[in-house]
Order: structure tokens, then sequence, then C-alpha cells
């Protein structure tokens, strides 16, 4: 019989493709929370200046004060000087030449160091002494009859300065009257019958305050009070004082120490004082900064910062005689 043919095998199905997976939708970011409320203190600064001396439309505000040069009316029984070192050329004073003159040897005084000053009565000088010490320059100095107790005796009408070195009154033998070995010898008239102003200037010394019966205490230098007002905005406590200062022309007052803390809605006034030299006409720029934090650690800050003029620049004294007068 004929071969039997071989079966035929099925046909190999085709491969199932593995099923496509769906895509993988992206995350949700999560809600940024909103800030938890009563967590952040808020401290706000402001300063004020004011002054208790004559201001202009009687304002009280220290860019508003009148200039105080005044001239001396009545014979004084006190006067304090600043010593500002320098030569005779910086004398600035409408004193005649028969009441005034100022004379430099070896150089003058220096603009910085320590001097020793000897002031007496000009015609009467081994019978009284108004000043006699050691002093820097930059410093001030008092001067009155009967130094250093101050006898309450009026000025003499003319007086004399002697500037020395300091290293002159380590001689046993100092006799500032009639030593030779001084810088600076000036003479001038004190009995305020002639011009004698605040502000002068008789060599390397200048009067910055003066006392007599009439006019009272004349000084140069006018108190600045600055009110500070700190108040906390926000809705917890600053309970740490980190820094608090105020600034005044680059010199800083520290008053960390004067508050403990400021509570929500607290207003806390702290004052500092100054004393602005009227004899120079300059401004003043103030910045007062704190830093609070509270309990948890977060803080709060605030500046403040103002400025103000004050000061005299005139060239010549007010209300002045006619020099040729006397």
């Amino acid at each position: 019989p004929p071969p039997t043919p071989a079966p035929t095998p099925p046909p190999t199905p085709a491969p199932t493709p593995p099923p496509t997976p769906a895509p993988t939708p992206a995350p949700t970011p999560a809600p940024t929370p909103s800030p938890t409320p009563g967590e952040n203190c808020d401290v706000v600064v402001r300063t004020d200046c004011s002054t208790q001396a004559a201001t202009i439309g009687g304002s009280g505000e220290c860019d508003a004060i009148i200039p105080i040069i005044s001239r001396c009316d009545q014979r004084a029984t006190f006067m304090e000087m600043l010593f500002n070192g320098g030569d005779c050329g910086q004398s600035f004073n409408i004193q005649g030449a028969d009441k005034f003159d100022c004379t430099d040897q070896n150089g003058g005084p220096g603009l910085t160091g320590q001097y020793y000053i000897h002031v007496v009565p000009r015609k009467k000088p081994d019978e009284d002494v108004y000043f006699s010490g050691p002093v820097n320059v930059g410093d001030v100095f008092p001067m009155c009859p009967g130094y250093p107790a101050c006898s309450g005796d009026r000025f003499e009408a003319d007086s004399a300065v002697w500037v020395y070195p300091i290293s002159a009154a380590s001689n046993p033998n100092f006799d500032p009257v009639n030593d030779d070995n001084w810088l600076q010898l000036v003479n001038y008239h004190t009995s305020c019958s002639q011009n004698l102003f605040l502000k002068d200037k008789y060599g390397s010394t200048q009067l910055v305050i003066f006392f007599n019966e009439e006019q009272g205490l004349v000084s140069c230098f006018i108190t600045a009070t600055f009110s500070i007002t700190l108040t906390n905005e926000g809705e917890v406590a600053a309970d740490e004082i980190i820094l608090f200062t105020n600034t005044v022309n680059g010199n800083t007052t520290d008053l960390t120490d004067a508050i403990q803390g400021v509570e929500p809605g607290q207003q806390i006034i702290i004052t500092t004082q100054i004393l602005i030299d009227m004899t120079v006409r300059q401004d003043y720029l103030i910045t007062t900064d704190i830093v609070g934090a509270t309990s948890r650690g977060k803080e709060c800050s605030d500046s403040y910062t103002f400025s103000f003029t004050a000061g005299n620049n005139l060239d010549a004294p007010p209300g002045i005689l006619n020099p040729g007068s006397f």
C-alpha cells in the first residue's frame, strides 16, 4: 500500500503582546499651609526729638532751635571754657586791640594732647587764681575767682591765660606766672562792659558758659530729648529684646536692657538725651533699631531714621557794639 503521509502540524499562534499599562497620574501637590494665627510679633519704632530750649513758634522741636549766642551784660562770677588747642589764628571775638591780644611761641599748643592752663587777673596775677591745672584738648575747664572753691566774687576787668606743655608742671620750681616756657599767652577783657559773647574764641580757649546775677546761667549747650515709642502691632509678645539702639551721628547708645519685652498692642516710651553744641551748626542723623523675638524664636524688627539741623553759623555774634566805640 502507498505510504501514509505525516500529519500536518497545527499553525503556531502568534504571541499575545502584554497589555499596555495605564499612565501613572502626576502627583497632586500638597496645599501650602496658611500662616498660623498668633505666631508673629510686629514691633514698630518711632523716635521724636524735643527740647526745653527756645524754639521757633514755641514748637519745642529740635529742628526749630533758636541760636543762643548771647552777650554777657554783667560782670560774671563763673565761666566755663572749652580748650580747643591750636594757635592764636583761630581767635574769634570783636574786642579791640587794647582789650585782647594773643601770642604763640614754640609753635603754640597742638590740636591733641594734654596741656597745663593757668588763668589769673591780668593786673593782679599774684592775688587770685581763676583756674590752674591740666586740661586735655576737647575738654572744658571752669574759671572763677577764688578757684577752686569759687568765692562768688566777680571777675576782674582783664584776665590772662597761660598755656604750658604738660611737662612744665612736673618741674618742682614751676611758676606759671613767671615761667618763660609757655606755648600761648592770651589777654582778654572779662568784665562784660565790653563785647564778650558765648562762642568767643580767645586763642585756644572758647567761652561756652557764663553766670552772673542778671542773666543767670547762660550756656552754649542745649539738651535734646529723644522719645522712642515702641508699639507691638503683632498678635504675640516680643518676649525677648535682642537689640535696641539709638545712634546719633555714628555714636550708638545701647538701650537693650531698658525693656524686657513688648506685649501685643502694648506701647512703651523710652527717653534718652544728648547735649547739642550750639557753637557749631551741624546736621544730626538719628537711627533707632530694634529686634525682638517671640518665645518660639520668631524675630521681628524695625528701624526709624530722621535728621535735624541745629547750631549757629553766624560769622559774628548778633547785636554787637561798634568796635570803634571803645
